[in-house]
């Protein structure tokens, strides 16, 4: 009898450990994509706002294609994205024209816990290049050993270029500092880094 009540109490204790698994499962999925959902829209609203300043165009449907994190020494503390669109008119729902963006998540800190993102359009890029970096950079094309070299060394000159300046920023903030009497406070605006798309794959919206 003991045997049995002891198994039946192993049993419910066991149903409530999987139902709260499940449960937080399926509630942090929802809250993630309420959280990239939420992403879209401020970057899809931040590329019609840069397209009716730069173009003249209003009310057009912006539907993404590809989504791509960029890598390198000089990204190290940036959020920049390579942004591929299809531009679409609402009422004939024909595609106007494919176009690539560079998108930029600048994060600001608001207080201790929280932290706030807003969404840049830097630039327009040009579409054929910003496809083959992301066919690059997505492995979707191989590149020669030759290649391979070039792209490291780049990475390590400019590796060592960033380290010199940080330090002469650093030296900078220091002196100043000190010429004011003042404890210098030396910290990277983006410690903290928000995501624009969790994973590095093509995305459709």
């Amino acid at each position: 009898m003991g045997n049995s009540a002891g198994l039946i109490i192993l049993l419910v204790m066991l149903i409530v450990v999987v139902g709260f698994v499940i449960i937080t499962t399926i509630t942090g999925k929802k809250a993630a994509k309420k959280e990239k959902e939420q992403r879209y829209k401020a970057v899809r609203n931040e590329i019609k706002a840069f397209l009716a300043k730069t173009d003249n165009r209003k009310n057009i449907r912006v539907e993404f294609e590809k989504v791509y994190s960029r890598k390198g020494p000089e990204y190290k503390y940036r959020d920049v994205f390579d942004v591929v669109v299809e531009l679409i008119e609402p009422k004939t729902q024909k595609s106007i024209e494919r176009r690539a963006y560079e998108v930029e998540g600048i994060t600001t800190k608001i207080d201790k816990k929280n932290y706030a993102t807003k969404w840049v359009v830097n630039t327009i890029l040009d579409l054929k290049e910003t496809e083959q970096r992301i066919a690059i950079g997505q492995k979707e094309v191989k590149l020669t050993k030759e290649e391979r070299k070039a792209i490291k060394k780049s990475d390590r000159i400019k590796e060592k270029e960033l380290a010199k300046i940080e330090k002469e920023e650093i030296k900078k903030i220091r002196a100043e500092a000190k010429e004011n009497k003042k404890n210098p406070v030396i910290q990277r605006t983006t410690d903290h880094k928000e995501k624009f798309v969790p994973i590095r794959s093509k995305e459709g919206n």
